[in-house]
């Protein structure tokens, strides 16, 4: 088991950092530049390695194609330390590994009340737990509740909500509040859209002012904001863009797509856009990690070498003898 207590986030960032900027992975080169900056090496080196995020290949680390991805995102970001929080608690999320393991031991102990989940640990369960408690407050996946007596999952991370709805642990009430929670993100994602919207149109005051947040007024419309493209079309106008929004991990960039959605992008085609954009936090969104996806029936739906496709609802209807 490893040993979250001289684990931290910084010892990661510093890691990672390192691997980043440096062409020569030996693992000796690696160690003397990070205990320059930072301590507890072999325990920072064995999370990385027990995610599956890096192996070491005759004394050699050897960076894996998840953890490569999220090195080119780090390079390019301002906000290395909340990148990398996200990134590592969607890595102990899933992956099936010892650490997982061990996770999901810690997450079977909280309750949902009052609109969040919390536990209110005995004395032996704060020793038990206090490394991996200490190292998930330091991704700030959960915090101690103003009386210092109970641990709490932060609101961010509704991943963990949807787990513990699977386990029959939730009244038909409280799975509405976190429903509603995500209604409030999704929405949130929209207004976003508007605006990033306005920006791209703003060449174009007159398009701009006809940008239409269509989700409010009309929630079976297939799609959720109206706007235009750029470029005129043959009969020498701006043709409507209509789009869907969906805030996403920044890391796998998940989504569900209703059938009625489905069937507007198959109905207009080309004029259907996807805005899938990641979440960092309840009302926080990665705008450089937006993906505009044009047409996604033959490039998302149809595409089975680039995306994954599960069908998680099936439906059913009585067959009628009268």
């Amino acid at each position: 088991m490893l040993d979250f207590e001289k684990i931290s986030v910084d010892q990661i960032l510093v890691l990672s950092e390192i691997v980043s900027e440096s062409d020569l992975l030996q693992t000796e080169f690696v160690e003397q530049k990070y205990l320059r900056r930072a301590s507890n090496f072999s325990e920072t080196i064995s999370l990385l390695q027990e995610l599956d995020l890096i192996g070491i290949i005759k004394d050699r680390i050897v960076l894996r194609a998840r953890y490569k991805v999220f090195l080119e995102k780090l390079a390019k970001s301002q906000q290395h330390k909340l990148l990398l929080k996200i990134f590592m608690v969607n890595c102990i999320l899933d992956r099936k590994t010892s650490v997982s393991e061990y996770l999901s031991q810690f997450l079977s102990l909280f309750q949902y009340s009052s609109g969040r989940f919390e536990f209110s640990p005995s004395i032996s369960q704060r020793l038990k737990y206090s490394g991996l408690r200490n190292f998930l407050m330091d991704l700030e996946f959960l915090y101690l509740n103003d009386a210092e007596t109970k641990y709490v999952i932060s609101d961010e991370y509704s991943t963990i909500y949807s787990e513990l709805i699977e386990s029959g642990q939730l009244s038909l009430d409280e799975f509405l509040k976190i429903q509603q929670n995500k209604s409030e993100i999704g929405t949130a994602a929209e207004l976003q859209i508007v605006e990033y919207e306005k920006q791209r149109l703003s060449r174009f005051p007159d398009l701009s002012q006809k940008i239409e947040h269509t989700a409010l007024k009309d929630i079976m419309a297939g799609y959720d904001i109206r706007s235009f493209d750029e470029m005129l079309d043959d009969s020498g106008c701006h043709s409507a863009r209509y789009i869907e929004v969906k805030a996403v991990s920044q890391w796998n960039y998940q989504f569900h797509w209703t059938m009625n959605e489905i069937k507007k992008a198959r109905e207009i085609c080309l004029n259907y856009y996807l805005y899938l954009l990641p979440v960092l936090g309840k009302r926080n969104f990665d705008l450089e990690g937006l993906k505009i996806i044009r047409d996604p029936i033959s490039n998302v739906y149809n595409n089975s070498s680039n995306w994954i496709r599960k069908d998680e609802v099936i439906s059913f209807s009585l067959i009628r003898d009268d």
